[in-house]
């Protein structure tokens, strides 16, 4: 296939192209064969030229489209008339001979494939519905035409050639199908993806903190959210500039989704601010799996030999509590640990605590 224009797979017209392509080689080497057999062999020298002007065109055809591709509907347009009328002139020459009506059924997938639905009906319709008609009045003058070898020969020789096009149409359908799934799936990634950190979005976690409520209130189950967000990162974007912050965010995300559980969703709420959402998981396990984070996180050296700690908020589902109530106690817990020295962790039963009168 040479290089041109429209040899992408995302480009609508590249399975046209790859078909055009496959047809003009297959006609090429097809009437050059059928030449050869009906000039040797049948002795009907008129078909045989016949053929042999049509591997020619055929050649020429493929020059053109190698030489400008972008011209790929006139090359189309092209291939279509020929085979019209090199259909038309085989019906007339053979009278009826040989099974020759059997290649019309050829004819409009070739020319739905290469034209589109508009003018493969309407050159169907004229090329098929123009030869019976042309049959219906010229055959009464046609000789019998019996049975033969040559005949069951055509008849192999056509199906070859009308599975070979079904076959490449359904290819053609299947690969589209997967192609146009597989770019879903990239939009669908995009959508929910942190371009940055390569974690969920706030998007994907507001979808996660609803389907983690529902299930809890349906199934009585535990269900907790850790909050937890970098000590001091302005520090880190003053001092070193942007690029490195932006890399310590990278490698942050990379140590949180290696000390998470599989069935958490760990995705970024904002800046330098990360949401845990963790179902099945009560509020002491939350707390154990946040300390667990942040000594990792204390321990790790980052880029250009950064130390760096985080602060974390821990809450638990309520009855009662939405996605805001249940966010607004974790971020209340993460203020708090802030307030209280960072590089710590707080839960809500711990501000129920300090909240309480002393006794």
């Amino acid at each position: 296939m040479p290089s041109n224009l429209n040899n992408t797979p995302q480009d609508p017209l590249y399975r046209r192209v790859q078909f055009l392509w496959a047809l003009l080689w297959v006609m090429f080497i097809t009437f050059l064969v059928l030449g050869i057999l009906n000039y040797a062999i049948n002795k009907v020298e008129w078909v045989a030229f016949m053929h042999w002007g049509t591997s020619l065109l055929s050649l020429l055809l493929i020059y053109w489209h190698r030489r400008a591709p972008q011209h790929v509907f006139g090359v189309s347009w092209a291939v279509v008339v020929t085979c019209a009328l090199v259909l038309f002139a085989y019906i007339v020459v053979m009278e009826g001979r040989d099974y020759s009506l059997f290649w019309l059924a050829l004819y409009p997938p070739v020319a739905f494939f290469l034209l589109g639905r508009r003018w493969g009906h309407i050159l169907s319709s004229l090329v098929v519905g123009g030869n019976l008609i042309y049959v219906a009045y010229a055959s009464q003058t046609w000789q019998p035409a019996p049975f033969t070898v040559h005949a069951l020969l055509n008849i192999v020789i056509a199906l070859a050639a009308f599975f070979a096009v079904l076959r490449h149409i359904e290819k053609t359908r299947s690969e589209a199908f997967h192609n146009l799934r597989d770019h879903s799936e990239r939009l669908e990634y995009i959508a929910i993806t942190d371009p940055l950190t390569g974690l969920v979005n706030r998007s994907r976690l507001d979808q996660a903190l609803s389907r983690g409520l529902q299930r809890a209130k349906r199934e009585q189950t535990t269900f907790a959210v850790i909050l937890l967000d970098i000590d001091h990162f302005k520090r880190v974007n003053d001092t070193y500039g942007h690029q490195v912050g932006d890399r310590i965010l990278i490698e942050l995300a990379q140590l949180l989704r290696s000390n998470t559980r599989g069935s958490d969703t760990l995705g970024r709420w904002g800046g330098e601010e990360f949401l845990l959402v963790a179902e099945s998981c009560s509020r002491q396990q939350a707390k154990v799996l946040a300390e667990k984070i942040r000594h990792a996180v204390a321990a790790f050296v980052f880029h250009a030999d950064i130390h760096i700690t985080i602060s974390l908020g821990v809450a638990s589902f309520h009855a009662g509590d939405d996605e805001s109530s249940l966010v607004r106690r974790a971020d209340e817990a993460l203020y708090t640990a802030k307030a209280n020295g960072r590089n710590c962790t707080v839960t809500e039963l711990d501000l129920e605590i300090q909240k309480s009168p002393a006794v």
